[in-house]
């Protein structure tokens, strides 16, 4: 890790010129960060573009306790917008292209009709297009990124997600106030269940592509990364995100296994399930983790429940074709106060019931039509890819990071996506063994003379 963080010094004090401008000349980030990505790609530092995207959704994230960043919050989307610019103009590094997007076309193409039932018109078309061009953009950089370097990209990623949870010890030097909530560290990010999301992710993402590549981590690399996510993950206290990694340790093992131990788990962990919600309180009191478990807050879901209750009585109003992207933000800002008064602050945390808010229950059927069925198409050559989506699915249920486009949680499950559904990635064992073959035959062939090549 130490070597990874050597040989990247360079972007490493980019991110430090980021913040520094954020904070003392907020308004030139809106200049330094687009011509930061244009100066990237002058010198070839593709995987530094993504990687610099990811760490400006962290901190647009951080910004609700440093009120000194919020301008991340509006900044970020000048970043993306030059990564688009240099796709639509560069086509040709892109082809072949992702398939990634194409899956999705559906959704977005009816997504842009519920904003005619907008009250949000301009924030709706922005929103909208943001959301599109991630599912566009990302997957062809990855992609790009994986021709040009091969696996170390992939390992760079998982070694700069890791740098990113280990950075987070420095908000202690602000004080406890910024690095915690209610007892339950942050890190870098607005909230912990934010932080324990992006763990989540991280043990996903390093899981994926070692089942792909048994070969790209050795015993010490796994030692770093899963030590600090879990680490990260149990002292953000987020329980969802918790039973989120169990979920697709379980599911990723047995379906990896065998689709049917796979789905015999499922049922399984369904009835148990049952079982320990129905004798939940004397479990925990048995076990003497109530304060892990925030037990005073479990049976209200920390205000989930109402918040829930709440949405799906306004949702009533957008049921069949939703109001448009941001539309779920605009209701629950709306009604702030009585929301708060009742005990809830935030928004939705559920990006089932977001998603119906946005686009209706036509748009959330396309939506997850696509989204289940790229993870099934996987799964015939990623097992796990199934355990991928158990997980997401159960995580989703108890926030709303899915919607949105630009956080530092939708873009890697975006990578995850065009990881398991690329051939090009998870055959790649296979095309290296052709090319070996096509090599040596070559190899073997006459010379135009007449006398035979040697095989070096």
């Amino acid at each position: 890790m130490l070597r990874y963080l050597v040989r990247n010094y360079q972007f490493i004090l980019l991110v430090l010129l980021y913040v520094l401008v954020g904070v003392f000349a907020g308004p030139l980030l809106f200049v330094v960060m687009p011509l930061s990505v244009f100066f990237l790609k002058s010198r070839d530092l593709w995987a530094d573009m993504v990687f610099g995207l990811i760490i400006v959704l962290v901190l647009s994230d951080l910004t609700p306790w440093f009120f000194s960043m919020q301008i991340f919050k509006s900044a970020k989307n000048t970043y993306i917008t030059a990564l688009a610019i240099i796709f639509f103009l560069e086509r040709y590094r892109f082809i072949p292209f992702s398939q990634v997007f194409n899956i999705f076309l559906p959704f977005f193409i009816y997504s842009i009709f519920p904003l005619v039932f907008s009250s949000s018109i301009i924030i709706g078309v922005q929103k909208t297009i943001s959301y599109a061009l991630l599912y566009l953009i990302i997957p062809n950089y990855v992609l790009y990124n994986y021709r040009l370097l091969g696996w170390d990209f992939f390992k760079n990623l998982v070694r700069f997600m890791t740098v990113v949870l280990l950075a987070g010890f420095t908000i202690l030097y602000f004080g406890v106030f910024y690095a915690y909530m209610i007892g339950r560290f942050r890190g870098l990010f607005g909230n912990p269940n934010g932080m324990a999301i992006f763990c989540f992710l991280l043990i996903m993402l390093t899981t994926v592509i070692a089942a792909i590549n048994k070969d790209l981590f050795n015993w010490k690399d796994k030692l770093t990364i899963y030590g600090t996510a879990f680490y990260f993950l149990i002292v953000s206290g987020s329980r969802s995100s918790l039973i989120a990694v169990v979920i697709f340790l379980l599911f990723g093992r047995f379906f990896g296994a065998s689709p049917f131990l796979g789905f015999v788990a499922l049922f399984g962990v369904f009835g148990i399930s049952e079982v320990i919600l129905s004798n939940i309180g004397p479990i925990v009191a048995f076990l003497g983790i109530e304060d892990f478990v925030r037990l005073k807050t479990l049976q209200s879901g920390s205000g989930r429940y109402f918040a829930w209750s709440f949405a799906w009585e306004k949702i009533q109003d957008f049921f069949v074709f939703g109001g448009g992207f941001a539309n779920d933000e605009r209701i629950m800002r709306k009604h702030r106060l009585y929301l708060e008064k009742m005990g809830h602050q935030g928004g939705v945390h559920n990006s089932y019931l977001s998603f119906w808010f946005d686009v209706g229950i036509v748009g959330l059927i396309i939506f997850f039509r696509s989204f289940i069925l790229v993870f099934i198409k996987a799964s015939k050559l990623v097992p796990m890819s199934i355990g991928v989506l158990f997980a997401v699915l159960f995580s989703i249920t108890y926030e709303s990071w899915l919607v949105s486009s630009l956080n530092p949680f939708t873009i890697i499950l975006v990578i995850i996506l065009t990881i398991v559904s690329e051939e090009e990635i998870v055959g790649w064992k296979e095309a290296a063994l052709e090319q070996e073959a096509n090599d040596l035959e070559a190899a073997d062939e006459p010379a135009t003379d007449g006398s035979v090549v040697p095989v070096m």
